[in-house]
This record gives structure tokens, sequence and C-alpha cells, in this order.
């Protein structure tokens, strides 16, 4: 194990918190570089804060919160500092907080959850989010202001030992992916802090829980460690393997052995559960930047509530603010009991081992960020123990760690520590040791300075290497190994396999990570199947080479400092290039990488299109501005910009939106209709991104009852929308659909008067249009289907809708790629035959018909061919679309991309259907 010198005056520990940062140090002997006391503890650093009315407080905490001061308030508000140089127009930590109670729209918060949040552009001025306040921050910036407080507070306190001189190690969640650490990293540098050490923060609790002799000898008979770490955004779970002393070793040996998945889940969520104790129905109706303004004020309520002989109720005083909060201020009783039950029942609740972790319409979008939809703590950790309950077997013979350590601001309170290890010990046979952080709002920081003295060798080291196994792309569904799980910090890795690449210009290298169950091997190549997108790794390759191209060989290590570097290394042994992260949007990136995980760039100014929706279909924005509505489809393409550019993350991002304000558009047709427009387009074409099956199923349950105003122009986009979505219906859902068609349709429908005065409301041309989408329908049905609009067809005045109709149930090629579902080529001919009788001046779709009906198809008949080349002529001869000749004369199958474009299906930007 390398041990690292440090030559500096002090060790400096820095928790960048979701909701506190907290910064603790070690100083040093003069002329030593090891301390003379390794009983010392951690000393925490008082960091200097404006206060709301001017003054300036010390605290040893510093709220992760940034307010950025409006043009009407510089010189108003004069944020004085001790130092000198400091930002005027910003105001950092508890009076951030205190003035963002009044003006919500200007306060950032969560700057580190944003930094990990992969569907929105991290360099991009996006916080606070759905603000309209012009002088936003980016989740970059943000988390550069924080640090460059610290780093100046430290400054003015230490002036002859700079912050940047000094060793630290600046702490981050354990899920981290690598994309998230270079951005912490990068923020850093920014905030002109060069040179640190990453640390995994469950690690730092584990260092500073170790460094009491007593609590360290606790774990000597002790097989496996559970760390839960859950702080007031995220949560983090890991797992510590003890081996005890040996002949080798005077003490315990600890390794780090598994890391879960990164939860958006924390002490905020019950914060928020509690401010929806108030008033639900105002409160769901309440802008992002309020509600997280009603959240700050419902914080210190659970906290009182929770604590120890608690009283059974308070009361808070709700605040109004610059745009009313709640109707003005307001004062609310607060019961513990109902809390409490929310707990158990919501975030607590005792679940079996094997629960598994539920999807459900869980309200915790509105603050902006993807939190997780299953609010349960308990099934979150059930799921990590049983994917690692293979290497937890293999250390104690158990399915269960034998200890465990609580860490984070949440476990403050001792009603929501008994209540876990009540789960932990339902869940094991024997009684699991309970190690509790004597302070776990400050334990991270104080053991990242305990890490960096067992990096000098001053104490126990947990060893810990790469959470998981490393891949890069190098060709269709090819990728190669590059750093397998738990390769440790410095460990070279070099690959025997040569690359080529071309010099002169950039080359990128997408970067998967593996599911813990693959074996990684360093130079091995798999397939896409397990293996999880992260970012791009990219270069400008120029150097004395004169060849274009040149043959390059790979080595890669996760660095001490604890970030991806991967080298390319020229035959010349002179020339080398470093592959660093792309965190900058590329389109071309994001629809060959990130959309295969249904993950892509949301715009930016998404929260403020999400409050839009809010206003105009809640029942309090119906009330303030009922005309809202009118210009909707105006007011959206001016925030995201035009609707044929919106990508499949944006586009899906509205659909949860519209979901969640679904009872809004009962207020008027126009909102009705409005609505069924817009989650139509949106949700096209049913299926393609993560959680498509859900949200089908939650427009099904909420429009199974059919319109709310019976017009036509409703009905219009009723049928629309189950026409865009088709896709993802099951057989069973377009089954129903074509019950719907066939009771106006059929020849019974046809001869009923009531059915047909019905119709006169129902917009029967998008009824016809929709019936064309059913692909998964029988075929018995199909025929029928046909063989009604063609008899309809016979009168002139039918529209050619119906041919549009029967070209896409025909077609040789289905978008929904089942080709054996298509109808036989006997029942097609004669079809055929009819439509070259059409005079396709008068019907185009007529035309677009025969062309799907006829297009090459692998093993088609003879007959079909010789059919396409009277098609092809009288295309020619009644002047239709070029590209629909194009299509018919094409020798190749057609794709569906190609199929959507020719029958008007658009998808969205980022979508692509195998």
């Amino acid at each position: 194990m390398v041990q690292a010198t440090f030559r500096s005056a002090y060790r400096v520990g820095i928790d960048l918190g979701t909701t506190n940062c907290v910064v603790s140090y070690f100083s040093l002997p003069k002329g030593s570089s090891r301390d003379s006391s390794t009983s010392n503890v951690p000393t925490l650093l008082p960091i200097s804060q404006v206060m709301a009315d001017g003054s300036v407080q010390e605290f040893t905490y510093l709220p992760s919160a940034i307010y950025v001061l409006a043009a009407d308030e510089i010189g108003k508000i004069d944020p004085v500092l001790p130092w000198r140089h400091h930002d005027k127009e910003r105001v950092v930590g508890v009076g951030a907080l205190a003035l963002g109670q009044r003006r919500a729209g200007q306060l950032v918060q969560s700057a580190k959850s944003w930094l990990s949040h992969r569907q929105v552009d991290r360099r991009a001025a996006i916080l606070p989010w759905a603000s309209e306040f012009s002088k936003k921050l980016s989740p970059l910036e943000a988390s550069k202001v924080l640090l460059l407080h610290i780093k100046q507070n430290w400054n003015h306190r230490f002036p002859d030992a700079p912050l940047e001189s000094q060793a630290i190690a600046l702490t981050l969640p354990a899920s981290f992916d690598e994309e998230a650490r270079a951005l912490t990293l990068e923020a850093a540098k920014l905030a002109g802090l060069e040179d640190l050490y990453l640390l995994e923060e469950p690690q730092a609790a584990c260092y500073h829980y170790i460094s009491d002799d007593e609590k360290l000898a606790a774990l000597a008979d002790k097989k496996m460690l559970l760390v839960v770490d859950i702080g007031g955004g995220t949560s983090d779970f890991s797992l510590v393997a003890i081996h005890p002393a040996s002949a080798k070793t005077t003490s315990l040996s600890l390794k780090r052995v598994a890391v879960g998945e990164h939860l958006l889940l924390g002490g905020d969520n019950l914060d928020q559960a509690l401010a929806f104790q108030l008033d639900p129905k105002q409160i769901s109706a309440l802008s992002a930047t309020r509600l997280a303004a009603l959240v700050q004020q419902t914080r210190q309520a659970k906290e009182t509530l929770l604590a120890e002989n608690a009283a059974e109720s308070l009361s808070i005083t709700v605040l109004g603010g610059g745009s009313r909060l709640i109707g003005g201020s307001q004062k609310f009783d607060v019961s513990r009991e109902t809390l409490l039950e929310q707990i158990r029942s919501g975030f607590f609740p005792l679940v079996n081992r094997d629960d598994k972790v539920q999807k459900s319409d869980y309200a915790m979008h509105t603050l902006g960020l993807p939190y997780e939809s299953d609010p349960a703590f308990t099934r979150h950790l059930a799921a990590f123990l049983q994917q690692h309950k293979a290497v937890i077997e293999a250390a104690t013979g158990t399915a269960m760690p034998d200890a465990v350590l609580f860490n984070g601001g949440l476990f403050n309170s001792p009603v929501l520590k008994a209540r876990l290890l009540e789960q932990l010990n339902a869940w094991s046979s024997e009684p699991i040791l309970a190690c509790s952080a004597d302070e776990p709002n400050d334990a991270v920081a104080k053991g990242a300075v305990m890490y960096l003295n067992a990096l000098a060798g001053d104490s126990t080291r947990i060893e810990s290497g790469v959470a998981h196994s490393l891949y890069l792309k190098v060709g269709e569904d090819q990728f190669v190994g590059i750093l397998p799980k738990d390769t440790l910090k410095g460990e070279v890795v070099r690959l025997e396999q040569e690359f080529f690449v071309t010099l002169g210009q950039q080359v990128q290298f997408p970067l998967y990570r593996s599911d813990d169950h693959i074996d990684g091997v360093a130079g091995k190549m798999r397939g896409a199947e397990g293996l999880h997108y992260i970012s791009t790794l990219m270069t400008e390759l120029d150097g004395a080479i004169d060849s274009p191209e040149t043959a390059v060989t790979l080595s890669v290590q996760m660095t001490e400092v604890g970030v991806l570097q991967v080298l390319l290394n020229a035959h010349n042994q002179r020339d080398q290039w470093r592959l660093d992260f792309s965190t900058q949007p590329n389109s071309e990136m994001m629809g060959a990488e990130k959309n295969k995980d249904g993950v892509g760039l949301l715009h930016a100014n998404m929260g403020q299109a999400e409050e839009h929706l809010t206003r105009c279909f809640s029942s309090a924005g119906q009330k303030q501005s009922p005309d809202l509505v009118k210009s909707l489809k105006q007011d959206l393409d001016q925030l995201l910009g035009n609707r044929d550019d919106w990508n499949l993350a944006t586009s899906r991002r509205l659909v949860d939106k519209l979901l969640s304000v679904k009872s809004g558009r009962s207020k008027s047709a126009q909102h009705e209709r409005q609505w069924l427009q817009l989650m139509g387009y949106c949700l096209r074409p049913g299926f393609g991104a993560a959680d498509d099956l859900a949200r089908v199923q939650q427009v099904i349950n909420a429009t199974k009852a059919g319109t709310q105003f019976d017009t036509a122009p409703v009905w219009g986009q009723y049928w629309t929308l189950y026409r865009r979505i088709a896709g993802g219906l099951s057989v069973d859902q377009q089954t129903h659909l074509f019950k719907q068609f066939s009771q106006y349709y059929s020849p019974t429908g046809q001869r009923s008067r009531d059915k047909m005065k019905a119709l006169t409301t129902k917009s029967s041309d998008d009824l016809i249009r929709l019936v064309g989408a059913l692909e998964n329908v029988s075929n018995e049905n199909k025929v029928t289907t046909i063989d009604w609009l063609l008899k309809r067809l016979q009168k002139t005045s039918e529209p050619d809708t119906a041919w549009w109709t029967i070209g896409r149930i025909a077609s040789r090629h289905l978008l929904s790629g089942k080709q054996e579902q298509r109808i036989s080529e006997d029942a097609l001919l004669p079809i055929l035959e009819m439509v070259l009788k059409e005079d396709w001046k008068k019907r185009k779709q007529a035309g677009l018909a025969a062309v799907l009906m006829s297009q090459v198809s692998v093993g088609e008949a003879d007959k079909l061919s010789a059919l396409r080349k009277k098609i092809a002529n009288k295309l020619k001869k009644d002047k239709c679309p070029a590209q629909w000749l194009e299509r018919l004369e094409s020798q190749i199958e057609i794709n569906s991309d190609e199929l959507n474009a020719l029958v008007g299906e658009s998808l969205p930007i980022g979508l692509r259907l195998s």
C-alpha cells in the first residue's frame, strides 16, 4: 500500500453535503509530517456567514444554499464578510436560507444532487430549477461557489497556511459515477483547490468510527459491516469486509467490497411529506420554488417532532412571500403521530428481505430532481442486500451482515435509528451490532481527516477499489473491459490489444459500467447486455507521427486522487494522449449513447415549462389565470423551442407532469383538448423510454371513461392520443379500441340512428385513422375493417382518410416490427386491384396506401412485383409525391424511421426503434 507524504501544516476534510457542508481539520506539529498524538480529535472549522439582517455569524456548518441577489436588492442587502474580494451579489449559507423564504426563486439548493443528475446539462445555468429569475447558476458553478466560500473562510483564519496548500480530502457519495466524480473535482479546481483526494462518504464515516480504538476493538469478531449513510438528499449503502488481525497485520483490516446505486432519497423527502400534511390540495399546486421554501420551514418541525421526549404536536407558521405561499401567513398544527405513521408506512415500513423496490406515482419530482419513486428506505436496503447476497454469505455464512454503522443527518433521530435497526434484526437470525456515529452531522468531515492520516500511515486504512467494472465501447455492440471491479487506487492496468485511432481530430470512447454480477476482465470483449452508459471520454489527437492513423495501447487506473485516468500510448513511445470526460451536450452522442438507457438531457427551461402546466391545469392556477390554456401551445414552444425539436427526455418529463395534473383537464373542453393533444404528442409512440409501460397504463386509467366533453375537437384529440401511443398498447387494449370503432362502423352500427347521431360529435376521421394504428389486433379484425372501409369508399363523398387507414392495416411493413401479423398476400392482392382503379389526383391517400401495400418485402410473390410496376406508373401519371415513387422503386426494405416518416407518425428526437 502506497503511503502519501504531506508537506502541509494541516490535514483537512471537507464534507460537501447536499444540505450542509462541514469542514474538519487536524494540525500537524511544525517540521513533522506526522501528528505526535494519534488520539487527537479533528477540529471543526467555524465558517463565517452573512445573515439575513446583514450581520455576520459563525457556525460549524455551512448550509449548501446560495441566494442570488436581484437587481432591486443590490445595495439594500450588502453582504460584508471578514475577508476581502468576496462575492457581493450572492449570500451563502444560513442567511441564504432565510432570504430564500421571502424570494424562493432566487435560492439555489441541492447543488450536489444536481451535479450528479445526468438528465440535465450540469454546465448550464439552470438553478434555481423552475425559477424565472434571470441570474441563474449551473450545478458546477454552484458547487464551486460553496467551495470558494470555504476556501476564503479558511484563508482568512489561517493566512499563513492557505487551504490550497494543505492536504485535503473532499467527500462524495460512494454511488457517484466516474463523470460525477470528475465534475466534483472540476468544481474544486475552479475554486482554486487543485490538489485533493476524493473519498466516499460511507468510508469517511467508517474512518471516523474506527478512529476510536474501543469501537474498532468491538468489530474484532465481526465479518461484514453494513454502512447506511442517509443525509438530506441521498442514501448510500456500502459493505465493508472485516478481516481479523494475523501474523502479518497487527490490527483488523477492512475492505470496501460493494457500493449501492445512487439513490436520491433522504431527509428532504420526509420534510416534503410533512409539508403535505398541512394542506395537501393547496400544496400540490405550489410551484417548485415555493414548495422548496415551505420545505425549509417544515424541516425544523420534523427534527423537533422526531427528537427524544418530543411533544405530541406543534404549531408552525407558513410564511407568505412575494408571490404568496398559501394565500398569506397561516398557522398549522403538525401532529407527531401523523408524521410517525408516515414514517412507519411510507419511509420505513417493515418489509420482507426479498421485497422488491416499487414503482409508484410518488410526487417527489416537484422539486425538479429525479427522486426515487419508492420512498421506502427499507425496500431499497433490502434490494441492496439481495443484490450482494453472495459476498455477504461468503463472509458471514448468513444472508446478513453482522454489524451496521448508521451515519448521516437522518440518524440524529433515535426514532429513525431504532426503526431501521428493528428492520435489520427482523431479517437477521442473530442480533446485529449497531455502530452509531456519535456525531452523524460531522462524522464524514472528521472521517475524511482520518483518511488522510491513514494515507500517511498514521492509522488503519480501509482498502477500496473500483466499485464496478468499467468498459469502453470500441465498435457496434463491442465493449472492451478496461478496469475490473475492486482494482485498487493507483494500480495501473495495461491492455495488450492495439487500437487504431485517426490523428488530427477528436476521438471519443463511450464509457460504461457493468452490473455487479459481471466479472470484468481487462482486455476482454463483450456485448452490451448488463452494461450502463456513463459518459464519453474524448481527446484531441495531434503529435509527431506523420501517418494519419496510428496504433495505440491503453493504460488505465483509478488514481489515488479518486478519478479515472485513461492514457492512449503511441508506438513511438513519445506521444501520449489522456482521455477526459465530456460533459458538454452532444446531439450525436445523446442519440447514440444516452438514450440507450432511456436518458437524455432535459431542456434547460423544463422547470419553467412544468410550472406553466401546473398553473394551467391546477385548481389554484386556473383561478388565477383562467385564460392561460388559450396560449399554452405557444407558451411551451417559446420555453422549449419548436416541439419538433423536443427530445425524448423532455417529452417524457412533460408526460409525467401532465399525469400529475390530469384532473385539471375537466375545467373546460379546451383544457381537455390541450391535455389530450400534448399527452399524445409527448408519449408517442407509447414505448421506447424507461417507464413507458407505466405511463401508458396511467393514461388508460385516466381516460377509460372517454372524454369529459362530448365535442368533435376533444374526441379528435382522444383518438389521436391513442393512435400515437398504439405501439405501447397490449393486444387486449388495442382490441378494446377496435370494438369502440366497430360500434359505429360495423353494419349494425351503421344502421343504428342513435350510433350515427352520436358519431357526429366523435370526430369520425380521427377514429378511422386510429384503427389503422392497431397493428396487434387479429388479422380477422383487420380484414373486417378493410371490408367495411372499402364499402364506404364506394361513395364519392367519403374522405380518403379510409385509404390511409387501409394502407396502414395492409402495409407490408408494420411499425411494431411484428411482420408475422401482416394480412396475407391473398387478401392483399384484391385490395391493390381496387386501389389502382381510384383517381389518385382526387384521393391522394389512395396512392400512399398503394405504396405501403406493395413496397418491397422479403419473400414476396411474383404477382406483387408485377402490380408494383403498375402502381409506379400510376404514381407518375397522377403526379404523386416523388418520395412515394422513390420508396416504391427501392430494392431495400424500409426501416422503422423511414416508415414513421412516410405515414406521418414522427418519433421524438433520440428514440431509435430496433
